[in-house]
């Protein structure tokens, strides 16, 4: 009996604590929801239903949490659970309504259209008559969103891959001669000293359709601060852009700054522009500039929330001038920024403003057309893409840009090049890269689009629009110019080297070989040239700080991430001669830094041969593996340590500015593709 009290007593307390525990997970669910982190709430009320799955409440916190963190599937899943149960169902008597919500949401109108007209029949008490009113709207909605998506499109859409997008937001493309600048919130907040990090928005460059990467030295970035949404002057010499701060998980405050390249195509501390463009308490964000005939200049347009709107973000516009923004007044090389024109007042641009969110403009300055995102006019769902025509100093009404461009989801942040043709946008619709598998959660990536030429060419822009629009303006020559995509010969790539952070990869271990690749290795590296340049000239003055500065950003923008790009182009190239039948040897040797013993550097010098080793095997999706395989494509590997590294380099550990973070020392820690040839 005594064991039978023990065990018992034992599964009670067992319970008590799990119970707690449960209740734990659910509170932080809660907490996490009224800040809006709804990714959070979903992983921590997902969590408690894995062991109590008939809490209904808990399944309708489960349902709103994925809606809003636009985990649409799992949405579903929720209001069908609690739909399942007539008692539960009359305690969410908005059930019917998100079920709607989220059917139109993933382009199912037709249900979407049931599920409204079911909650207008039944009525629920409880519900609000508000909700009413929108459903009988969005019914409407949803039988124009039927008629548009059956409208034929032949407009070419393409994700443009993990080169531009990750599994995080990728937003905000626009085009500087040949050089695509956008917005990605893949970084970690370094302040953040939670497991989970919070994530902080950089602006990101790809040059002739490469690797997305940070522009560097001199870019405006903040570690507190989010950066994004880049516009250029016509000169390409002007940039404005926006600095925004978290006021929860969910919600942003913004506001334009500019930044100037100058003379010498470096640029300049970030000035923050005055009232009346910023405001206090008012977000102020999504700059774009084009040229209006109507003024015969620039036009800013944005997004703010600020008094004298219809609601929400609603677009807003004002002139430039002129004279100010031309490269004949650019500040002299190392002078800030000491003087702005003043500012007109911003006009809000009302007759295409709705009392929802408006925001993402782009006017095309070849076709003076306005495009913008919008969530208040009628369309497929999300926000949609609309385009409005400026004839006589007005604009006509906006019209929905149509299927392939737009979608159930959110699409936004068009961008449209001068050949009136060609683009991008960003959106998270199907085959957006999936932020979490399991629940089908996307968040935006960048795709780029073509539209086909009309039957009828509409007729070329008039010379009434300016030459420089045209022109694609000078970019800074400190922006690296990316080798051939797929240079002639395999020779090309003998001596290329590809450089490793200090003790990397897998810091104190003597094993000789690793599972990260060279790309996982080499982008974390990446991430570390501020670092290293503080380190490096943290306790040096004047010129010789700037020229510390200077070789560590030189360091890192054309030796490592040239390297690390030759790679995937090398990788290219061997597919294209293996697929001929051709039988490659590539011969790799190791290098290390003399900061360790030498049997230490042996194996550290092997399992960077090894991580890129693993690059082959893993590139594009294994696609080198059957290669490998049968031997066609051959890695000949040969790994040695101290004994090759220069004389002078330090191998002091207490003295790391010379042993870690020296150009010099950085430089022996390498591999180099020594010989790429064809198989004796």
């Amino acid at each position: 009996m005594k064991k039978v009290l023990l065990i018992l007593t034992s599964l009670f307390i067992y319970s008590s604590i799990a119970a707690q525990s449960l209740r734990s997970y659910e509170r932080a669910g809660d907490e996490a929801f009224r800040n809006k982190n709804y990714g959070a709430a979903v992983q921590y009320y997902s969590d408690v239903l894995k062991r109590n799955n008939n809490d209904f409440s808990l399944w309708w916190k489960y349902g709103e949490s994925a809606r809003m963190y636009q985990s649409f599937p799992e949405a579903e899943r929720s209001y069908q659970k609690i739909a399942s149960s007539p008692k539960h169902k009359e305690k969410h008597p908005l059930v019917d309504f998100r079920m709607a919500e989220v059917k139109k949401n993933q382009g199912d109108y037709e249900a979407a259209i049931s599920y409204f007209e079911k909650f207008l029949n039944e009525k629920p008490k409880k519900a609000e008559p508000l909700f009413f009113q929108k459903a009988q709207a969005e019914i409407e909605l949803c039988q124009t969103a039927i008629v548009l998506a059956a409208t034929p499109t032949s407009v070419e859409i393409k994700h443009l891959g993990k080169e531009i997008n990750s599994p995080w937001n990728e937003f905000a493309p626009t085009l500087v001669g040949d050089s695509l600048f956008y917005a990605s919130n893949r970084f970690d907040k370094k302040s953040d000293k939670s497991k989970q990090k919070a994530k902080m928005n950089k602006v990101m460059l790809a040059t002739k359709g490469g690797r997305g990467r940070e522009p560097g030295r001199g870019f405006p970035t903040a570690d507190t601060a989010h950066i994004a949404h880049t516009a250029f002057s016509p000169d390409g010499h002007y940039m404005f852009f926006t600095v925004c701060q978290d006021l929860n998980a969910y919600d942003k405050r913004c506001e334009l700054w500019l930044s100037v390249i100058d003379r010498r195509n470096r640029w300049l501390p970030a000035i923050r522009l005055p009232e009346p463009i910023n405001l206090p308490g008012y977000t102020n964000t999504q700059p774009s500039i084009g040229f209006d005939e109507d003024t015969q200049g620039p036009v800013l347009w944005f997004a703010s929330n600020r008094p004298g709107g219809k609601g929400k973000l609603d677009l807003w516009q004002l002139p430039l001038d002129t004279n100010f923004f031309c490269a004949c007044n650019l500040p002299l090389p190392g002078k800030k920024i000491t003087h702005l024109p003043e500012f007109q007042q911003p006009k809000n641009a009302e007759s295409l403003n709705t009392a929802e969110n408006d925001g993402t403009p782009f006017f095309h300055s070849a076709t003076q057309k306005l495009y913008y995102s919008s969530e208040g006019l009628p369309g497929l769902g999300g926000y949609d893409i609309y385009v409005s025509d400026k004839i006589d100093g007005k604009f006509s009404v906006p019209q929905n840009v149509g299927p392939g461009l737009n979608t159930s989801f959110n699409d936004l942040y068009f961008y449209l090049k001068p050949d009136g043709q060609n683009g991008y946008l960003s959106s998270n619709r199907k085959g957006a890269f999936y932020l979490d598998e399991k629940t089908k959660a996307a968040c935006h990536d960048i795709f780029s689009f073509k539209i086909p030429v009309p039957e009828s060419p509409a007729p070329p822009p008039t010379d009434t629009v300016p030459v420089f629009v045209e022109k694609k303006p000078d970019l800074p020559p400190t922006l690296p110019v990316l080798p051939p995509v797929q240079p002639p010969k395999l020779v090309d790539f003998n001596g290329l080297p590809l450089y490793f952070d200090n003790d990397e990869p897998d810091k104190r271990t003597r094993r000789t070989t690793t599972k990260r690749s060279y790309e996982e290795t080499a982008q974390a590296y990446l991430d570390r040239q501020s670092e290293y340049r503080e380190r490096f000239a943290g306790n040096i003055d004047g010129v010789l700080l700037e020229e510390a500065e200077q070789r560590i950003d030189d360091f890192f923008e054309d030796e490592i991430r040239k390297g690390y790009d030759l790679l995937g182009q090398l990788s290219e190239l061997l597919v294209s001669h293996l697929e001929r039948g051709e039988a490659i040897e590539v011969l790799i040797k190791g290098f290390t830094s003399p900061r360790a013993e030498s049997d230490y550097n042996l194996n550290l010098g092997k399992r960077r041969v090894s991580s890129v080793r693993n690059h082959f095997e893993t590139w594009s999706d294994g696609i080198l593996q059957p290669y490998l395989r049968s031997g066609k494509l051959k890695i000949t590997e040969i790994s040695f340590g101290e004994t090759t590294a220069r004389a002078g380099i330090s191998d002091k550990l207490n003295d790391e500015r010379n042993s870690i973070y020296h150009p010099d020392a950085a430089r022996e820690r390498r591999v180099e593709i020594v010989e790429v040839r064809a198989q004796k």
